[in-house]
């Protein structure tokens, strides 16, 4: 295992916070946003880039005007995340006018996507983002949504290396919450070229015995680990929100001090839409440690919840069923509804599925059901998703 100076593994990571007992650190306080500003952001170095990056940092799904930008950086939130898809293709140019205007490209380790997997598409698609993004280096290129553990193979090896070597990007790896996700993070940790990964994580995966495999070796070799979808276990918290009042902090800061609180994770993405959820998402990084009984409290929700979080592993369900239906890609869009509230994005998403993957009604999903390892209600949480969603 590779000790990086402060990593742990799943194992000594759930170990050691069973240690602390109920005496461990509280967040007390971490609900209010003036109660760290005296607090640096932490940060943590970024796998084999070397890069000490923010544990918190910005996504940019959703439209980012200066305020916003000033703001994330004003708390030390200098990581951005974006892709050429993102906001209708609109992201990068957003980023970059507001970085040109206000002068502050050298503050930020700017992210972005290419959806184009072909080698040649990859490359010809760097050039606008470099364009729409006003700069002259990419810190860190993704594959975007990479579910084909095959595409990391010695052409993308000798692309990734020629880009790198023409000063274009600094570093290469691919972002993933693909139904054939752990196959691909096991493939990054064998091929030895992949600098960073950002995939789906959130306090469900703790014991994920598949997914926490394949971060160990991902970790092992050195890996930049970003967590993204964290809110993605949030099913609903509503019945469950006093609990964590009363401990200082809303649930959406405790989904993200659960994945910080995992060692062997440098950072969590964060789409946040108004400066008062960049405060209160900084302000539950600066008091991210994470005591035992706050733990505790988010493993019973997740027990109690577990039979309706979709995980994504729609190659079964899907195949069970005698309809045309998207079963993963609309539990996803109802994620944004829900867990996010951010009910126009998922709206908007759901509207771009052809026709036929929306009739839902006379639809059997007994099969589907039967076939769904995680023993979803599958019809209940489809028909729920199409009522709110078209």
């Amino acid at each position: 295992m590779v000790d990086r100076d402060r990593k742990l593994t799943r194992r000594e990571f759930m170990a050691t916070s069973g240690a602390l007992g109920a005496g461990a650190v509280l967040a007390s306080t971490v609900g209010r946003a003036d109660a760290a500003e005296d607090k640096a952001m932490p940060t943590r170095v970024f796998g084999k880039t070397g890069v000490e990056i923010p544990i918190l940092t910005m996504g940019t799904a959703l439209p980012v005007t200066p305020p916003l930008m000033n703001a994330a950086l004003k708390e030390g939130i200098s990581y951005i995340d974006t892709a050429q898809s993102y906001v209708g293709g609109k992201s990068e140019k957003m980023i970059g006018n507001i970085l040109e205007k206000s002068g502050r490209r050298k503050e930020c380790f700017i992210v972005t996507k290419s959806t184009d997997h072909d080698v040649d598409s990859f490359v010809s698609n760097l050039e606008g983002s470099l364009e729409s993004l006003k700069t002259d280096v990419i810190d860190l290129y993704f594959l975007h949504n990479l579910g084909n553990p095959d595409r990391l193979d010695a052409e993308m090896m000798q692309t990734a290396e020629k880009l790198k070597k023409s000063g274009k990007i600094r570093f290469f790896g691919f972002s993933s919450h693909h139904g054939n996700m752990v196959a691909t993070l096991e493939k990054a940790a064998e091929v030895g070229f992949v600098d960073a990964v950002m995939f789906k994580y959130n306090f469900r995966d703790y014991n994920n015995d598949a997914l926490n495999r394949a971060i160990d070796k991902m970790h092992e070799a050195n890996i930049g680990l970003m967590a993204m979808k964290t809110q993605g276990g949030a099913v609903s918290f509503a019945d469950g929100v006093d609990q964590f009042k009363a401990k200082g902090f809303n649930p959406y800061q405790a989904a993200l001090k659960a994945v910080w609180a995992d060692e062997r994770i440098d950072g969590a993405v964060s789409a946040m839409k108004n400066i008062k959820q960049i405060k209160e998402n900084a302000a539950a990084a600066r008091n991210s440690a994470m005591g035992f009984d706050e733990q505790q409290m988010l493993r019973e929700y997740a027990a109690e919840t577990d039979h309706l979080y979709c995980r994504g592993c729609s190659e079964q369900c899907e195949l069970a069923l005698a309809a045309p239906l998207q079963i993963s890609e609309t539990l996803r869009y109802r994620m944004y509804y829900e867990n996010y509230g951010d009910r126009r994005r998922g709206r908007e998403l759901f509207a771009q599925l052809p026709a036929e993957a929306k009739r839902v009604d006379g639809v059997d999903f007994s099969a589907a059901e039967a076939a769904c390892p995680h023993n979803l209600p599958i019809g209940q949480l489809m028909r729920d998703a199409v009522q709110k969603l078209a």
